[in-house]
């Protein structure tokens, strides 16, 4: 089942942000209270099973598009990422926002492949702290 984040679920939420980050490539970090305070500013969908938060997608949203900040699961190749990139698609287009964007390393290759497979295109690249970054969008 994939929902808007409800406050009541915020903290469950921010320990999948972080327990998402500790998965990256390369691996990201944040305390709880500083990821906690994040997910308040931010619109995030929420991917549960059995009751329990296992994914998530936070994003930025303007007129025309959308920034995903993070997405994650905690249970690999269950289909998790898809069903929120889905959710994450249909929103847009009820919006009526036509581009949804990203950043991804070159390092996460599994993560370039996943979005590779929804479609996203590279557009642009650039270094930070010695990392190559692509910036990757999907038209709709």
């Amino acid at each position: 089942m994939i929902e808007k984040l409800k406050s009541k679920d915020l903290e469950e939420a921010a320990e999948v942000y972080i327990k998402g980050l500790s998965m990256e490539k390369p691996e990201g970090y944040a305390t709880l209270k500083e990821t906690v305070n994040k997910l308040r500013k931010i619109n995030c969908l929420v991917h549960k099973s059995k009751n329990e938060i296992d994914g998530l997608v936070t994003f930025k949203e303007d007129k025309n598009s959308i920034t995903i900040d993070f997405i994650c699961s905690l249970r690999l190749r269950k289909g998790i990422g898809k069903k929120l990139m889905k959710e994450l698609i249909s929103y847009s287009k009820r919006n009526k926002i036509n581009i949804i964007c990203s950043t991804v390393s070159s390092k996460d290759k599994r993560v370039i492949k996943f979005y590779d497979s929804l479609g996203f295109k590279k557009y642009g690249k650039y270094h930070k702290n010695k990392l190559l970054l692509y910036k990757i969008k999907l038209n709709l």
